[in-house]
Parts: structure tokens; C-alpha cells; sequence
């Protein structure tokens, strides 16, 4: 199982989950490799390069549907729509508009009203959304566009990097995913503002959800997808959606994706290809608006 990320993010870390429990449906060793670089374009282009034998899975964040449209014209990329094979889209994760928490005690930030009053008086307001052209990003810069605040995109590579820039008041404000990071928000290290969930979230029901506050434009989600490579015989890709949609039902594996911050999804093939055509359109349409360009 490929994936686009180095040991211990949110990516990675689901794999190994995933990995450890698929294994004994299967019969097989599920051995999860790490292939992080290129906005995740190593891992894309040597899964699709794989041979389509059902022993090369891809798990990948749809930040990967985004990326040749905020890449260099030049870049080698691999449009992950039609170079792969869909399997399932197995989990999705809650992103919230986040502040470190003792920033927003010093400042009196309880809610997005108040991170807004801080902000205009701080033109430039260093901000970040991980990668440039991540979900989280194209939030962030929407979220700029609609309230009309000066702020400034401040890039890491990965999730992990920008939690800890954020943890440690480098950067005071940004739109992450709650997976693998809601012990910061339990512990007060961090405090959510908002979710960019259509509507409120029963894991955080007392944060509002931007749609609320009047940002209806200011929302997504963000998902893994499995693939194969195309060709893959069709028996094969059934044969791996059933026990991935399996594992997903147990009570313990759906236990230790609460405790990670996932939503357990499941369902066809055909469930993911659409969620990434999806995708395809509305980010095509945003980079372009926004002006948004990797890193």
C-alpha cells in the first residue's frame, strides 16, 4: 500500500491501521511503503506505473485531484481521475479554522467575529493551510477573499509540519484537519473558530460551522482515497472494496477512527470516481479564481 506522505501522518498513520486489519480478510502481508515528494506525484506515478495485479494499492488524500492545477505547467503529474483505478473511498475528516490556544487567550479569540477584530489590526496576519493548493489552503484563501482580511499564506510541507508551527505560535492561525490532532483542541492547545462542514459536526457541537456564520462558499472535507492500477482486473478491485467496506463496519475499527478524528465512509468504486470528479471541477475552478500555486 503506497502512500504520499512520510511515517506518522494523518495519511500514513490510517494506512497502518487499515493495513493491520485487512491483512487476515486477505491472507496477505499488507506492507505499507512511504512515498512522500512532489506534492504527492512519486507515490501517484509509481502506483500507476505498478503492475495491475491487485498487489499495489494507493492511498491517497484528495489533495492529489488538486494538484496538477496548482503545479508548474511543466511538472510531471499524474491526473490521478484517469490514471488509476478507483477501489473505495474508505474514511473523511472534519477541518476546522484553528487558533493556538494561548494566543487566543492572550487576544481574547473565542470565536471567528473575534479572530477577525484581531486580524485587522495586523494587516499581512501570517496564516496556513499546509501545502498550497490543499484543501486546507484553498479554504484559507477563500476564507481571505470573502472576509476581506490582509492575510498572508504561510506554507509546510504536510499537515504534521504545520500543527507543530502552529503548536508552537509560529504561525497563530490555520484550517487543518481534526485527525490525529483533537487531543490539542481536548487539551486546550488549540481552539477551533469554525468547521468547514456544511452544517455542525457531532464531534464538535459547539463549534458553528462556516455556512452558519455566512461563508457558505468556505467549506470541504477531506478524504482518502484507495486505488489500483489501471487494469486491474474487475473481480480484484470487488474482492478488495469488500473487505476494505468489512473492515470499515468492525466496532473496534470504527472505535479507533473516533479516537483518530475519521469518518468512517465506505461504498462502491463508483462512490469515490464520483467524489473525485467532484473534486476535479470545484478545485480546477478555485485555484484558477484564487490564484493559488504550489509551493
Amino acid at each position: 500500500m503506497i502512500v504520499s506522505s512520510g511515517p506518522g501522518a494523518g495519511v500514513d498513520t490510517f494506512a497502518r491501521v487499515l493495513a493491520e486489519r485487512l491483512q487476515p480478510r486477505l491472507g496477505q502481508s499488507v506492507i505499507v511503503e512511504n512515498r512522500p515528494g512532489a506534492s504527492g506525484m512519486i507515490a501517484a506515478r509509481q502506483a500507476a506505473r505498478s503492475a495491475p495485479d491487485g498487489y499495489t494499492l494507493f492511498l491517497m488524500p484528495n489533495t492529489l485531484v488538486i494538484a496538477p492545477y496548482v503545479l508548474a505547467q511543466n511538472a510531471a503529474t499524474v491526473d490521478v481521475t484517469k490514471e488509476l483505478a478507483p477501489v473505495v473511498m474508505p474514511v473523511s475528516t472534519m477541518m476546522v479554522m484553528a487558533v493556538n490556544g494561548k494566543f487566543a487567550d492572550s487576544h481574547g479569540i473565542r470565536t471567528v467575529k473575534d479572530f477577525i477584530a484581531v486580524a485587522k489590526k495586523d494587516p499581512g496576519f501570517a496564516y496556513s493551510g499546509g501545502d498550497n493548493g490543499s484543501p486546507m489552503n484553498v479554504m484559507g484563501e477563500q476564507f481571505r477573499k470573502e472576509s476581506g482580511l490582509e492575510l498572508t499564506s504561510v506554507p509546510y510541507g504536510g499537515v504534521a509540519k504545520m500543527v507543530t508551527a502552529l503548536l508552537g505560535g509560529q504561525v497563530n492561525m490555520a484550517w487543518m484537519p481534526t485527525s490525529g490532532n483533537t487531543q490539542y483542541f481536548r487539551d486546550g492547545m488549540l481552539r477551533a473558530l469554525a468547521t468547514s462542514s456544511p452544517r455542525r459536526s457531532p464531534q464538535m457541537p459547539d463549534v458553528p460551522a462556516m455556512a452558519e456564520l455566512g461563508y457558505r462558499d468556505v467549506q470541504a472535507t477531506a478524504w482518502f482515497g484507495i486505488l489500483a492500477p489501471l487494469g486491474t482486473p474487475a473481480p480484484v478491485i470487488a474482492r478488495l472494496n469488500q473487505e476494505i467496506n468489512a473492515v470499515l463496519k468492525e466496532p473496534a475499527m470504527r472505535a479507533r477512527l473516533d479516537q483518530l478524528g475519521y469518518q468512517p465512509e465506505g461504498g462502491a468504486p463508483e462512490a469515490l470516481s464520483r467524489q473525485m470528479r467532484e473534486d476535479d471541477e470545484r478545485y480546477r475552478r478555485l485555484t484558477a479564481d484564487l490564484k493559488i500555486r504550489a509551493n
